[in-house]
């Protein structure tokens, strides 16, 4: 019984071992693997709700002939399970189009992140060649992944709206009791 149990999580750690080894940046070389690295500015970062920061990421051609257009994509992922992230609430341009790079040259891009909820998210940028080199076989290259650690932070007046959440029902009332009166007083 215990056997058949296991069986499954062997056959999912055999898989990972085999599938690790095919995509060791030495077997990416012998099958015409991409020849880019990217490197991001920061490993990790801890923050609050509603923060904005900006980091950059460095796509280097280390190749030796230069590359095609390219797409750069940021993206997001929840490291914890229960955190919700829909990338375009994160970051309102999370492609980017990218030049050629000729051989031995590096490219930064900016991106802007807002922390939306709390949780423990991971940013990360992707990059592969732009339309018509683009297939199911072209080489994507990922840089390691920001880790964030966001916090929600609490606050009595959010952006400015307490005196209107506080003014719209005490206006109303205000209204509804003078209604009251000028129907009693007929």
């Amino acid at each position: 019984m215990i056997k058949r149990l296991l069986l499954p999580y062997a056959l999912a750690g055999g898989f990972l071992i085999v599938g690790a080894a095919a995509w060791s940046p030495a077997a990416a070389q012998e099958r015409g693997g991409s020849d880019l690295t990217i490197a991001v500015s920061q490993k990790e970062r801890s923050t609050l709700t509603g923060d904005v920061f900006s980091f950059t990421s460095e796509i280097t051609n280390a190749g030796s002939e230069r590359t095609p257009p390219l797409i750069a994509n940021l993206d997001f992922v929840a490291t914890d399970g229960d955190t919700y992230v829909d990338p375009e609430d994160w970051s309102g341009s999370r492609t980017k189009a990218v030049a050629p790079i000729a051989a031995g040259d590096s490219v930064t891009i900016t991106w802007s992140v807002k922390t939306v909820l709390e949780g423990d998210v991971a940013a990360y940028v992707a990059v592969l060649p732009a339309p018509p080199e683009l297939s199911a076989s072209s080489p994507l290259a990922v840089s390691p992944a920001i880790q964030m650690h966001v916090e929600e932070d609490r606050k009595l007046n959010p952006g400015g709206v307490l005196p209107t959440v506080l003014a719209v029902p005490a206006l109303l009332v205000g209204m509804f009791a003078g209604l009251r009166v000028v129907r009693r007083r007929l």
